[in-house]
């Protein structure tokens, strides 16, 4: 839920500065349909929402277009109301819930704007990951076996001088064994934890000599190049960080709402 709403909150003060908040709809109407008054402030914001652009900004063309549009608009859910289309419960349910849905990103827009996100917290997120992201990556191949057995029997045929490539396609499971068990370069982020940790003993040109066990199965390794790894920089990943900082907060937030709320729950209704 976090994420969803920053996801909303962060495109809105991305896109636009937030508005003077004004209550109501306004005393100003565009336009009468069925002798009901279509609110400019309506108008408006359609107009922002569809064309991306500010009703100012529209030729007599447009906004003759836009304001029959909300004709349209208008006309149908007068329909739906002379059928009783809104009167069933599910169409109340989903109107309650796009009305708690828009309270909540307004909050969570309102709480992101007065909680600015500042360089020094970019900089210590950033310092922190700094070793992850750093470090060494490697290029290696690999056998994934079924059993421990079976990499024992692997690894012996590697001692007699077998071909690791030949016996990656002859033996291995998985998607890689028909290109020679090839894995790429990979980084300790990238890459299950006990490949790494065999990859980061082993020197260039062995292989493994005891089976890597994972969730996958078992392992038999090759590793054939390692090189340094050259951390992304901090104004790179300032749009990804700021977005890990803004969850937080918001995460942050929204507990601190619910530790102050009180909730009962009461069970399944018919």
């Amino acid at each position: 839920m976090a994420l969803a709403l920053l996801v909303a909150a962060t495109s809105c003060t991305k896109d636009q500065p937030a508005p003077k908040i004004e209550t109501g709809l306004g005393p100003t109407n565009v336009a009468t349909i069925n002798g009901a008054p279509l609110p400019e402030s309506v108008f408006r914001y359609y107009t922002l929402t569809t064309r991306q652009k500010n009703a100012e900004q529209l030729t007599p063309e447009e906004r003759t277009a836009v304001i029959e549009d909300l004709v349209g608009v208008t006309l149908l859910s007068e329909a739906a109301k002379k059928d009783g289309l809104l009167d069933s419960r599910t169409v109340a349910a989903q109107m309650e819930l796009n009305r708690l849905q828009m309270g909540a990103r307004l909050a969570a827009t309102d709480y992101l704007q007065k909680n600015p996100v500042g360089d020094d917290e970019i900089k210590k997120v950033y310092d922190q990951n700094l070793p992850r992201l750093s470090g060494n990556e490697y290029k290696a191949r690999h056998i994934l076996l079924g059993s421990e057995a079976e990499a024992n029997a692997i690894i012996e045929q590697l001692r007699k001088g077998k071909n690791f490539v030949a016996l990656a396609q002859e033996h291995a499971n998985g998607p890689t064994g028909p290109n020679g068990g090839d894995l790429g370069w990979f980084s300790a982020d990238s890459m299950i934890a006990p490949v790494i940790d065999a990859v980061s003993t082993m020197m260039v040109g062995t292989y493994s000599t005891q089976p890597v066990k994972s969730d996958a199965g078992y392992h038999v390794l090759f590793l054939e190049q390692t090189r340094p790894r050259v951390p992304p920089t901090m104004d790179s990943m300032r749009e990804e960080i700021v977005s890990a900082i803004q969850r937080n907060k918001l995460e942050g937030y929204m507990k601190t709402l619910r530790d102050a709320a009180t909730v009962m729950q009461t069970g399944s209704t018919p």
